[in-house]
């Protein structure tokens, strides 16, 4: 009988007592208990990691950030929205280490012997002699010590509070008396420092003791103090009272009732005049109860957040401090909750809530193999990714709800310091994000949950511009109802004049929550009939702005979208491609400068910068839009909103991609100011950097469209007039490079090419003039087979000069040059270029990793793949590969990956990102054995933990290599979690399963066939592996030999499908056809059976 999948009605939080289920490796300090969570003994004696609880609350709750580290009480840094709204200080990763454990979480305790009181401080750095365990949750965190001095045993648990309106994070102490003899006890817990409400991380960082005059504690009388600024705090002339604080409170459970405990939030009656915290010494020389009596300054002055109580425990006994620290929009809103925080039934029933919030989550690729660590991986990298990129909900009418993501957010935390990341502090919580993070991190939605559809495919492709280029920044989504719409929803409030100005403007539903929870504002429906009933009358609009600059490599990964899209949806191709014109144009405020406006003489060499403007010209027609201000229109930018099909959008990309390459037609220009994929390389725009991977993904693009147009060729496509003017000047162009035999035809092609280029961007600065071509399919084909050649003739080029391995990067040289009569503000003389000369960087993992997409066969990626493990790309110590070859000849110009120290950051460390890509195109193109081989070694749950310095459930952004000098760095991660890995991996997860496209057409018929790509040990003792299909469906192989699934003459001998109305259907050979793969897709199939054995 195959084991089912744990179903989500049945979670329950984690068990009570651990047991050593799965050791890592040989380590048996490091093993999984149970419940998945990933154990660590003597964790403060290790190599310090930073971490972080998931920080999410459930649709209906509102998140709070928290991170963690391996030092003290654990919790270094956590607050709501962003870092300038701490409860506790942001720190980065190398402070938090020495800080935590005196500015952070601390337990005093003083033990009373005879007339003796002796002070106790668990899992203090002074405490060194009680080893402590950490317990590693996806949603909670728990430490654990004992005191062999004092028979007391100490545990703390830390989780957020899911489903309220009101962010915080549970703390829950408890004491066991494990020794013959009753234990008198004084405890102090609490916090060291609470930042009250107000103060930004500019202000705590910068003018930390002018901003204490501000600071106050109120709401202490009510043993509930409540932290804020007495006034906004900003020099300038509006000033603001603020309403919204943070908030302690504590209690203890005295049979059915709880009592709340005092609080002391004046710091000189726990430290006296120790300002360096590191002993309580008034609590250490005075009674609990006489400090409790003093009177408190709570103005002026940091203040902290500790709790007491006096208690003697019998032998045997425990006794738990509940905490509750968290954000309230006002006291009146705490007031109203505050009643169920002091209730332990109701936080023993949210801790279970937040276990299954993320179990149910995790479900989606709940996976059983012989790998205990591997399946526990797949949960907690899948929650990465929707931390990164987002869940899709499906709100409104329920015929055609809008897709809603919530959980994402900016990939920032202690170890990325330098970002900036944000979760709205509202119900639905969505964050900010990055355009080609949170693309990626979308990629598998449709694997996952094929409701999603194509709405990623239209929403990114919407938010490329006419350029080839795109916004940095998504800041989700708003929505927008028409006056007419309004009183429909109006009618379900209470107060329907407080909510009209909220729907007069862009909204997002939390947003709308918020304001009536602030309000007071009853609601006549459920919260979800509310928010249902608004959005059946709204209309969707991504948002997004240009940020820090263009990058060269975003547009491209919209093919991985997709491709993932048509390995669900073979049969909606055409329609997707050449259904209606619903795909925008972004447009964004900043330009692409033409050459003569940023070729420039620096200290006697051409330099390209200053390469993207603001055009105040734009900002002015964009900030005078009432609606939808940053889509592109006609009657140059005073028009109607300009549309094309998903096709037309293609073309236009390929278009003006095509016209970004370099002087020696091999890669696509940096010519916008930011680089490709490798950010660290930020100095290549400078030197006329080039990157060889968008022309590969260009091949791509173009090979697609041809292949659509041959599969359609009655289709029409209808693209602005200005494009068919650019497609001219480049197949002029190309006609004369073609029939030219001059020595500089390369640089006259590229002369003429990069003016049609600059002449198209002048034409659509404002906006399109309104004219449209029609293209045909008898047109294209032969013009966009012109263009490949082209390109794949630069690849070749590229590879011969690289000694027949791909490149990534070019440098190119100014060889000669004129100037021109203009310079910039620096003085510095404006030139033309006259002619270049490239250079190739040292190796790149990257430029493999996108050859391996177009190899013709599996012998051809074979021999790339050789040719990569023979490289300085392989490290032979770790079996790993690396991020790229040594940098030590290049100059510091290329950027900051040249000071980086070998094998740390991006300078020849294992970064997973790129690692894992590169895995997957092994497996995409048919290298089974070899991806099986690479799998063991390189993925994250089967590192040694010792080696890996943190929880191998966990992905990190990079390993050590073996080119760092430090030996006892080397295959440590580090940076953690919120990396693009995550992305791949559930891809390789995907393919491995099920194979990269399991559904396809036979003779117009939907059909769907497994192809996994499993090693044998993988299998479990009863020789079958089970996972979720498109987060629905149990499929479980079964196979009695125990092999590879890549072995020679093992195929699938029957399936059995399940239906959910009752019905069993068997199927014999290996495909499922009309009407069950489309049952299957649309979650009618519940479990499938896979037989597979060896053929006789």
């Amino acid at each position: 009988m195959r084991r089912q999948l744990r179903s989500s009605a049945s979670c329950k939080p984690p068990p009570e007592v651990e047991s050593k289920v799965e050791p890592m490796e040989s380590d048996q300090a490091c093993y999984l208990d149970a419940s998945g969570r990933f154990i660590i003994e003597d964790y403060a004696a290790r190599r310090p990691f930073s971490s972080f609880l998931p920080g999410i609350a459930g649709p209906l709750g509102t998140p709070l950030w928290v991170f963690y580290v391996n030092r003290g009480q654990a919790i270094a840094s956590f607050g709501v929205a962003s870092k300038d709204h701490p409860i506790m200080e942001f720190q980065p990763a190398n402070k938090a280490y020495q800080t935590t454990p005196w500015t952070g979480f601390r337990t005093f305790v003083k033990v009373q012997r005879a007339a003796e009181s002796i002070l106790y401080e668990p899992f203090s750095p002074w405490q060194s002699d009680d080893a402590a365990r950490m317990l590693i949750g996806m949603n909670e965190l728990e430490l654990q010590t004992t005191s062999a001095a004092h028979g007391l045993q100490t545990t703390v648990r830390y989780f957020t509070l899911p489903g309220e309106t009101i962010a915080a994070l549970v703390r829950q102490v408890t004491l066991t008396n494990l020794g013959a003899a009753p234990l008198a006890l004084e405890v102090l817990d609490g916090l060291s420092q609470v930042i009250p409400y107000g103060v930004d991380n500019l202000q705590l960082k910068e003018i930390n003791r002018t901003i204490e005059a501000w600071m106050q504690v109120v709401n202490l009388e009510n043993g509930v103090p409540f932290y804020c600024l007495k006034a906004s705090a900003a020099d300038t002339v509006e000033v603001g009272a603020i309403q919204a604080g943070h908030f302690t409170l504590a209690f203890v459970s005295e049979g059915t009732a709880s009592r709340l405990l005092p609080a002391l939030v004046d710091p000189a009656l726990v430290f006296g005049q120790n300002t360096a915290l590191s002993a309580p010494d008034r609590f250490q020389r005075e009674p609990l109860a006489a400090l409790l009596a003093q009177h408190q300054i709570t103005t002026g002055k940091t203040p902290c957040g500790f709790f007491g109580l006096s208690h003697t425990l019998e032998p045997g006994a425990s006794l738990t401090l509940h905490a509750v620290i968290g954000h309230a929009h006002t006291l009146a809103q705490l007031s109203r909750q505050q009643g169920r925080f002091t209730q332990a039934t109701y936080l023993a029933e949210k801790r279970a809530e937040a276990y299954a919030l993320t179990q149910r989550l995790t479900d989606t690729v709940a996976t059983q193999t012989a790998s205990l660590s591997f399946d526990a991986y797949c949960r907690q990298t899948f929650l990465d990714n929707v931390l990164r990129g987002g869940w899709p909900l499906f709100l409104g009418d329920a015929g055609k709800p809008f897709v809603y993501h919530i959980y994402s957010r900016k990939h920032g935390d202690l170890e990325r310091d330098y970002n900036a990341f944000y979760l709205a502090p509202e119900l639905y919580s969505q964050g900010n994000g990055n355009y080609r993070d949170v693309n990626q991190n979308r990629r598998c939605d449709v694997l996952f949950n094929p409701r999603v559809g194509n709405f990623n495919v239209l929403s990114f492709l919407g938010l490329l511009q006419a350029d080839g280029y795109n916004p940095l920044v998504v800041n989700g989504v708003r929505f927008t109802v028409a006056p007419a719409d309004r009183a429909a929803i109006l009618a379900l409030v209470e107060q329907p004049d407080a909510l009209a100005p909220l729907l007069a403007q862009p909204f997002t539903p939390g947003h709308l929550l918020k304001v009536l929870d602030e309000r007071e504002i009853g609601l006549r429906v459920p919260v979800e009939t509310f928010v249902a009933a608004a959005l059946a009358h709204a209309e969707q609009h991504f948002v997004a702005s240009f940020g820090e600059g263009y990058w060269t490599d975003h547009w491209f990964y919209n093919l991985d979208l997709l491709e993932t899209y048509l390995a669900v949806y073979p049969d909606k191709k055409a329609d997707l491609l050449f259904g209606q014109p619903v795909v925008p144009f972004f447009d964004s405020p900043a330009v692409v400068q033409p050459r003569a406006r940023k070729y420039r003489l620096v200290d006697g060499k051409v330099r390209q910068y200053g390469a993207a403007v603001e055009d105040a010209e734009k900002v002015a027609l964009i900030a005078a839009r009432t609606a939808s201000p940053n889509l592109m229109r006609t009657a140059h930018g005073h028009g109607a909103i300009y549309r094309t099909t998903v096709a037309g959008k293609l073309l236009a990309l390929a278009l003006v991609k095509f016209a970004t390459l370099d002087p020696w037609g091999m890669g696509v220009e940096m010519e916008a100011g930011r680089p490709s994929w490798c950010d660290a390389l930020n100095g290549l725009p400078g030197l006329f950097g080039s990157s060889l991977p968008e022309t590969f993904e260009l091949a791509r693009l173009l090979t697609f469209l041809i292949e659509a147009l041959a599969e359609t060729a009655a289709v029409t496509l209808r693209l602005p007039v200005e494009f068919h003017g650019l497609l001219q000047h480049t197949l002029d162009a190309l006609s004369v490079w073609e029939a030219s035999s001059d020595a500089d035809r390369d640089f006259s092609y590229w002369d003429a090419i990069a003016t049609a280029r600059e002449a198209f961007r002048a034409e659509t600065r404002l906006g399109f003039a309104g004219d449209e071509h029609v293209f045909t399919a008898a047109d294209l084909l032969p013009a966009l087979r012109a263009l490949r050649a082209k390109v794949e003739a630069g690849l070749q080029r590229a590879v011969a000069l690289n000694d027949g391995l791909p490149p990534t990067y070019f440098t190119f040289t100014v060889t000669a040059y004129e100037p021109l009569p203009q310079s910039d503000d620096q003085g510095r003389p404006f030139v033309r270029a006259l002619d270049f000369a490239p250079t190739a960087l040292p190796l790149y993992l990257e430029g493999p990793v996108h050859a391996l997409k177009l190899q013709a066969d599996a012998d051809s990626a074979r021999q790339l793949y050789t040719r990569v493990k023979e490289s300085a790309l392989f490290d032979r110590a770790l079996h790993m590969y690396k991020i790229n070859a040594p940098l030590t000849d290049q100059s510091h110009e290329i950027g900051r990956a040249r000071a980086f120290t070998p094998g740390w950051l991006e300078n020849e460390s294992i970064w997973l990102h790129m690692e894992y890509k590169y895995l997957l195109e092994v497996l995409k193109a048919g290298l089974d054995e070899e991806f099986l081989e690479d799998f063991k070694r390189a993925l994250i749950p089967f590192q040694d933990p010792q080696r890996y310095g943190r929880s191998p459930l966990e992905n990190s952004s990079f390993l050590v290599s073996s080119a760092h000098p430090d030996v006892s760095l080397h295959g440590a991660g580090f940076v953690a979690r919120f990396t693009g890995a995550t992305a791949e991996f559930l891809n390789i997860w995907f393919a491995m399963m099920a194979g990269p496209r399991p559904f396809f057409l036979r003779d117009g018929e939907l059909c769907l066939r497994f192809q996994p790509v499993l090693p044998g040990w993988l299998f479990r003792a009863e020789r079958t592996l089970t996972f979720t299909f498109l987060g629905q469906c149990a499929v479980t192989y079964h196979m009695p030999e125990r092999v590879d699934t890549c072995t020679p003459g093992l195929h699938v001998r029957k399936l059995i499908l399940q239906l959910r109305d009752g019905q069993t259907v068997e199927i014999a050979g290996e495909i499922i056809g009309a009407p069950y793969a489309a049952l299957v897709r649309e979650g009618q199939i519940s479990a499938i059976e896979v037989m597979l054995g060896m053929q006789a």
